[in-house]
């Protein structure tokens, strides 16, 4: 039904531009802030074109424009629209704001921006549209374009506002005969009375604000009918209220409502056993018998009083080209696995995660992003989407979530320079009498037998991509969880206490990998206003400047440009004399990630890094007989060294040489070559390179993500290499399981 309105719209401007001195405090210095060499690397010109071949038909004006997806088979008024947005870097300039629009009308907007790139223009942002009709079945375009910033003209949405409405929510869980309750309006009510709900206050944070939409996230300890906290469990509320700008009023209101067993010094930490209650208006949602494990977390989302039905379809291949994830090949999921997944869990199960995180094998959670992100990054579909929310809900029955009492926040080394889990046999027994004590995280003090383990090595991305693209400070916290974590669990004197740095901190390459990955994305994304956001840039700084210092300027001897220091592998009866390629693979892939994110030292590392991945492709080219052959840069494990005791081969023909003697003096790929990597179980083809390289999660796909990023890197025979590479025989389909299909970027 189409109603006859004026057009009104507003923008929000504040923009905060954080950069971290050395001590991870604000200031306004840029020095330690991302660089701005983002764009040589992010093609616009690449995205145009993707515009044009799409088989979806994207407008080519704007910024950039997502799709209105209604679900509903009814027709839809005054539906409000919030998703999270990245940019390219200088899309949206310092001083401007956005407008949304649809078929060339615009709609009420709202922009909260969340976090700037170093020439100040917007990297991103939440946004909020109000779209004054919505037909049954529809998925209308609406597209952001720039506007010059004005003063707000509008108010924005406030607690009071709320509160005038009949709007209720509440939590109850009975622990044992004990009854808890926590109620989210009169946590609001006493907030606003004492002026407490600010941006990043302790006890009421200001998420969101504006004319269209506000959020408060609100809560705390839990206690019951006499006033007393439970020791473990907290509960809140992240209540979300849009005002019809129409009506003046707001109409409606989304609750996530969180419930934690996370507090990093509660004494005694346990798993504790409860039924919940949450309800918001008239609805409700119990949990019977639920175990909730130690240092575990889950939410639930539900609407006052009722929830619009429309699904923002963002752009995948724009996504990619703002350099926030890497770039993708072009395959898409297939329908029938699309409608195959799961869109929802219960709470305190795994989902398609993995029991144990470091069992050995390919996992779908393994790769730059796991199985259910990308499949989203590349399709951007409803279903995939879900599936994706559900398996980042899942993941937070792990245990890697602890909460600092002290700032309400995840906790930091910067506070607790000698916290550590790897290592706290020696910190309980050295707590007596050293400063251990005052970081000892406490000892468990009941059961704790959370069947899920987390493993540093193994972890997949978390929160990442689901707080990009939706604005949700559930998947902020997630993805803050997790960084914290990998800083929390090594030896407190191998990261260099405070410093967090990763070089001997994590002893497998992987683990490496993997901590980079999730703490550059962590300093990515995290709003600049955050307290944490220096936390975690100051955090990338002192990583990258470590690796730099023992790689790429020569502090430690490494002519084979390998992640050194880790050497599991026993070969030729040598033990410790060998590496996994595909390891130092994952790790030359998050150096590029960060590099494509702007880190200041990154790609100075990338370049050092690309040489080892680049080599073992291109050494057979000056000696096709003894140089190392490109068919087996791909194997599970090669020799780097005499014994564990001696030093790092020169070069890479002495790899090739000492872990494929039967290889050496064949003139590589060809018909003998293949024959002497066949075997009974397998006969090799010209050109197929070694470890099931049709397998999407094979040792070629390893490969592929580190060798992508190789080619980003600017070195001699990078280009060539990753060419050689895309013309194998032998390739996987990456439809269904497109975890590393990753592929360079088009320079500008």
């Amino acid at each position: 039904m189409k109603r006859n309105r004026s057009i009104w719209l507003t923008a929000l401007v504040c923009l905060f531009v954080a950069g971290c001195n050395a001590s991870g405090g604000s200031s306004s210095s840029s020095g330690q802030t991302l660089t701005s060499s983002v764009p040589t690397l992010h093609s616009e010109s690449w995205y145009k074109q993707f515009l044009r071949q799409s088989s979806v038909a994207w407008p080519a004006s704007g910024v950039v424009s997502i799709q209105a997806v209604s679900g509903s088979g009814s027709d839809q008024v005054d539906v409000p629209i919030t998703f999270g947005q990245v940019f390219v870097q200088g899309a949206v300039a310092s001083g401007q704001s956005l407008v949304a629009s649809v078929n060339g009308q615009p709609v009420p907007t709202q922009v909260d921006k969340k976090a700037a790139w170093p020439d100040g223009s917007l990297r991103h942002a939440i946004v909020t549209a109000q779209l004054p009709d919505l037909a049954a079945g529809s998925s209308p375009f609406v597209t952001l374009d720039t506007i010059a910033a004005e003063p707000q003209s509008q108010s924005s949405v406030t607690i009071q506002d709320l509160l005038a409405t009949t709007f209720s929510a509440t939590v109850s869980l009975n622990v044992s005969g004990t009854v808890y309750k926590a109620n989210a309006r009169n946590l609001l009510q006493t907030a606003s009375q004492k002026g407490s709900c600010h941006p990043w206050g302790k006890v009421c944070n200001q998420w969101l604000s504006g004319p269209l939409v506000s959020e408060w996230l609100v809560g705390g300890p839990i206690a019951d009918s006499s006033g007393a906290d439970n020791p473990h469990l907290s509960v809140y509320f992240y209540v979300r209220a849009y005002k019809d700008p129409y009506m003046g009023q707001v109409t409606r209101a989304r609750v996530d409502t969180v419930i934690e067993n996370d507090w990093a010094y509660a004494q005694n930490p346990r798993d504790i056993t409860y039924n919940a209650t949450i309800t918001v208006g008239q609805k409700s949602y119990p949990v019977s018998n639920l175990d909730h494990y130690t240092h575990a977390r889950w939410h639930k989302v539900m609407w006052w009083p009722n929830e619009p039905d429309v699904y923002a379809k963002l752009n995948g291949k724009y996504i990619q080209v703002t350099g926030a994830v890497s770039r993708y090949a072009d395959v898409q999921p297939t329908n029938a696995f699309l409608n195959s997944l799961t869109t929802s869990f219960p709470p305190m199960t795994k989902g398609d995660q993995t029991t144990n995180m470091g069992a050995t094998g390919a996992q779908p959670a393994i790769g730059p992003l796991p199985r259910w992100t990308t499949t989203y990054v590349i399709s951007t579909d409803p279903r995939a989407f879900g599936w994706m929310l559900a398996n980042d809900d899942a993941v937070g029955s792990y245990p890697f979530h602890y909460r600092d009492e002290a700032t309400g926040r995840p906790l930091e080394i910067t506070n607790h320079p000698y916290v550590t889990i790897a290592d706290y046999n020696y910190a309980k027994r050295a707590a007596a009498s050293s400063n251990y004590a005052k970081d000892l995280l406490p000892a468990c003090g009941g059961d704790c037998s959370d069947p899920y383990a987390f493993d540093i090595a193994h972890h997949p991305s978390i929160g990442y991509v689901p707080y990009m693209v939706t604005g949700d400070f559930y998947y902020l916290e997630e993805l803050q969880f997790a960084a914290s974590y990998v800083e929390l669990w090594p030896n407190p004197a191998y990261r260099q206490y405070s410093k967090g740095v990763l070089h001997h901190a994590q002893p497998q390459v992987r683990g490496q990998a993997w901590a980079l990955r999730t703490l550059s994305d962590a300093a990515f994304i995290t709003p600049d206003s955050d307290p944490m956001k220096c936390y975690f840039t100051q955090l990338m700084t002192n990583i990258l400047s470590d690796y730099n210092t023992n790689y790429t300027d020569g502090g430690l001897t490494d002519p084979l440009h390998i992640a050194f220091g880790y050497f599991p592998y026993t070969i030729n009866g040598q033990a410790r004399d060998g590496i996994a390629p595909w390891q130092d693979d994952f790790f030359t892939w998050a150096v590029g990630h960060a590099a494509e994110q702007g880190f200041p030292g990154a790609a100075k590392l990338l370049k050092w890094k690309a040489a080892f991945q680049v080599g073992m492709m291109e050494g057979w080219k000056s000696d096709p007989t003894h140089g190392y052959c490109w068919l087996e840069a791909s194997a599970y494990k090669v020799q780097v060294r005499d014994s564990q005791s001696a030093p790092l081969y020169s070069n890479l023909t002495k790899v090739y040489q000492t872990t494929f003697p039967n290889l050496y003096g064949l003139t590589c790929n060809t018909q003998a070559m293949v024959n002497a990597m066949s075997s009974s179980s397998h006969t090799y083809q010209l050109g197929e390179m070694r470890g099931y390289a049709w397998s999407p999660t094979g040792y070629p796909s390893n490969l592929q993500i580190g060798l992508a990023m190789a080619a980003e890197s600017g070195i001699s025979g990078a280009a060539d290499a990753w060419q050689l590479f895309s013309n194998r025989s032998v390739k996987p389909d990456y439809s269904n399981y497109p975890n590393f299909a990753v592929v360079p970027r088009l320079r500008q």
